[in-house]
C-alpha cells in the first residue's frame, strides 16, 4: 500500500517520484521511474539510499519498469534489521508490496551478498540479477579477521559512515556473519540468469587494492591507484597520494576519533603499511580469488561476465560513467524480456 509521494514528477520536473510503502511495520522509501515491461529493482550498497540511482534509473525506461529501494534501515526509510538474510527478505517484501511477481534486483559493492543471498533462496522470484561490481566477494572472513584492523578502520572512516541509522561497523559485523551457501558448499548450483560488469581482464581488477593504504595515500597502492578510470573517485584518491597537505586535512576531518588517529598515524609510518600490504596479500588477495571462481562455478552457465574497456571495476560506473556499462545492462535486461514471453 502507497502512503505518500515527496516529489512528483510532474511539479518538479523530475524523472521519478518518491514514494513510501509498508514493509511490514517498516516504512519503506523508493523511487518509481515509471516504464513498461518486466521490472527492474535498484538496490544500493551501505549507508546509501535510492537516490543513489536518481540519474542511472531513468536509463532503464525504455522497456523497463523500474524502481530503486531505499532498505530499511537507512535513508528516509525505517528502522530494520541490517544482517543480509533480513535485507534480502525485504527485497522480496517489496517486490510482494508492489504485486511484482518476479523482478530483475540490480546493484554494486556490499549489496552483493543480498543478490546472491536473492539467487540461491528466491530463484524464482528472480528474472535475473546484475553485479555492477563484478565479482565482488564482501563475505571473506580474511577481512574480517585482519589482525591489523585496516578494514574495520577504513569503515569507521567512511565519509558514510554516519549517514546509516546505526553505526557502520556495527551493521558490518551484523552482516560479516554471512555465508552464501556455494561458499561453503561446492556442490550447490544457481540457476538464475546473472550478469556480473568486469574489467578487461575479466576480474574486477582492483583485487590487489586495500582501501586502507589508499586513503593514506601509499606508494604501494600506486599501480592499483592509476588503473582506476577517470572518475570522481579517481580525482579524490591522486590527491589524497599526491598533496600531503590535503591528506592531512581530510585524515583529520575522520569523526571517528579512533580512525581518525590510526590514519594519522599510517599516513607516516611505511613500515606498518608494509606489514598491512603483506597480509592483505598473503590471505587476502588469495582468497578473493578462489571466492571468485566458486561463484563463478556455482552460476556456471548462467553467469555472463561483461568485460567492459576498462582496467579496474570501481563499482559507481552507474553513477560517474553510466556510458561504460548502460548498453550491456540494457542488452541483458532485453534478452531476459524476449526469454519471459
Amino acid at each position: 500500500m502507497t502512503l505518500g509521494k515527496i516529489n512528483a514528477q510532474e511539479q518538479l520536473g523530475l524523472n521519478y517520484e518518491s514514494k513510501f510503502v509498508k514493509l511490514g511495520e517498516i516504512r519503506t522509501h523508493y523511487l518509481d521511474f515509471g516504464g513498461e515491461g518486466l521490472a527492474v529493482i535498484l538496490v544500493h550498497s551501505e549507508a546509501w539510499s535510492a537516490y543513489a540511482f536518481q540519474d542511472f534509473g531513468p536509463l532503464l525506461t525504455d522497456n523497463n519498469r523500474v524502481f530503486a529501494i531505499t532498505r530499511p534501515g537507512y535513508g528516509d526509510s525505517g528502522m530494520g534489521h541490517y544482517d543480509v538474510e533480513s535485507q534480502g527478505d525485504y527485497l522480496i517484501a517489496f517486490a510482494d508490496a508492489l504485486n511484482i511477481d518476479r523482478a530483475v534486483f540490480i546493484g554494486n559493492a556490499s549489496v552483493t551478498a543480498e543478490l546472491t543471498y536473492l539467487a540461491e533462496n528466491y530463484p524464482q522470484r528472480l528474472a535475473g540479477i546484475v553485479y555492477l561490481t563484478g565479482l565482488a566477494v564482501p563475505w571473506l572472513e580474511e577481512n574480517q579477521n585482519d589482525p591489523h584492523h585496516a578494514y574495520e578502520m577504513f569503515l569507521r572512516a567512511s565519509p558514510t559512515a554516519n549517514t546509516a541509522k546505526t553505526d557502520i561497523v556495527a551493521i558490518s559485523k551484523v552482516r560479516g556473519v554471512y555465508r552464501p551457501e556455494h561458499y561453503t558448499d561446492d556442490s550447490v548450483r544457481i540457476e538464475v540468469p546473472a550478469l556480473a560488469i568486469v574489467s578487461k581482464n575479466g576480474m574486477q581488477g582492483s583485487e590487489k587494492g586495500l582501501g586502507a593504504l589508499v586513503y593514506v595515500g601509499s606508494p604501494l597502492m600506486e599501480e592499483v591507484r592509476k588503473q582506476i578510470p577517470p572518475s570522481r573517485t579517481r580525482e579524490m584518491l591522486d590527491r589524497l597520494a599526491d598533496d600531503p597537505a590535503f591528506r592531512h586535512e581530510v585524515l583529520s576531518n575522520i569523526q571517528d576519533a579512533l580512525a581518525r588517529q590510526y590514519f594519522l598515524d599510517l599516513a607516516t609510518d611505511s613500515a606498518q603499511q608494509n606489514i598491512i600490504y603483506q597480509y592483505h596479500m598473503e590471505k587476502v588477495y588469495p582468497a578473493m580469488i578462489e571466492a571468485q571462481e566458486k561463484i563463478k562455478r556455482a552460476f556456471g552457465e548462467y553467469m555472463k561476465l561483461e568485460k567492459i574497456d576498462v582496467n579496474q571495476i570501481v563499482g559507481y560506473e552507474y553513477r560517474d560513467s553510466p556510458e561504460l556499462i548502460l548498453q550491456p545492462v540494457k542488452g541483458f535486461l532485453d534478452q531476459l524480456s524476449k526469454t519471459k514471453q
